[in-house]
């Protein structure tokens, strides 16, 4: 959904004249007197308050956190802003329509496609306010938690489990394993969560240096491992942690949900079509 209200805010909007400006606080004060629930009219049509307040709000998050660091924020300025991108966005409707864009069949599928993902969007953060987590499910799941380790691997990759089993025993003795180059990976960081489970349980317990007792089959491969490198994070305070819990949990259960309907939809698809190469 930020997407989709990022397109309000974007530059264009910069340039709006002092004109328009006024001719948008003018239009404001007169159609508040003929009806409160209009916020203004744009050659003809009226733009309701409640558009005007959506648009306040989606800007919410923003308004706050530049509230929060910098001193000189003019709240007022921010919501005459917001007003002159209203009554543009309904002008460039407006003009988009006029030149006929809205009948083109490219733009036709645009449209659908955002009132179906906006939809879809705005289901998912329903289904999200909907999720109440326990504090007693977050503290099972805060007792669940280890220490947080980083790494940095070193990874020899064979064909087959002898040969892996060779390059192991030669490393382990010092010797050259002869692997070609292109055949040995040094990793960037990486989190144990970003780790499989089953490497993680194997790699958790060495030390920088040590190799993997058995080579690991992953990803087709044979792979011998070596932790080059270690860090060791304390668990952090529950309090710390959870809204990041909290947060997770939430979503854990949002995907059991999306997963639940899936299962629950029947989807076919044309296979004439679902094979056919992106022209």
């Amino acid at each position: 959904m930020k997407k989709l209200i990022q397109i309000l805010n974007a530059g264009m909007f910069v340039t709006i004249t002092s004109i328009l400006s006024v001719s948008a606080s003018s239009a404001l004060q007169a159609e508040e007197q003929k009806n409160p629930d209009v916020f203004a009219t744009v050659n003809g049509s009226p733009l309701s308050m409640n558009l005007y307040h959506f648009l306040l709000g989606s800007r919410e998050e923003e308004t706050m956190a530049r509230q929060a660091y910098d001193d000189g924020f003019d709240a007022q300025m921010h919501r005459r802003q917001t007003a002159e991108d209203l009554v543009m966005t309904e002008l460039l409707a407006q003009h988009a329509k006029r030149s006929g864009m809205h009948e083109i069949e490219r733009v036709k599928v645009e449209l659908a496609m955002a009132q179906k993902t906006l939809l879809a969007q705005i289901f998912v953060k329903r289904q999200m306010d909907m999720i109440e987590i326990d504090e007693s499910e977050i503290r099972a799941y805060y007792d669940q938690q280890t220490e947080q380790a980083m790494y940095r691997f070193m990874i020899w990759q064979t064909p087959g489990q002898d040969r892996a089993t060779e390059v192991l025993s030669a490393l382990k003795a010092g010797n050259d394993a002869g692997v070609s180059e292109q055949d040995v990976i040094e990793t960037p960081w990486l989190r144990g969560s970003d780790i499989s489970a089953e490497v993680n349980e194997i790699v958790r317990v060495l030390d920088v240096n040590e190799f993997a007792e058995q080579p690991v089959f992953q990803d087709g491969v044979w792979k011998v491992v070596q932790v080059i490198d270690k860090q060791v994070m304390a668990k952090q305070d529950y309090e710390e942690q959870r809204d990041i819990i909290r947060a997770e949990l939430v979503h854990q259960k949002l995907d059991e949900k999306l997963e639940e309907l899936a299962s629950e939809a029947s989807i076919v698809f044309n296979q004439e079509h679902a094979n056919q190469p992106m022209k």
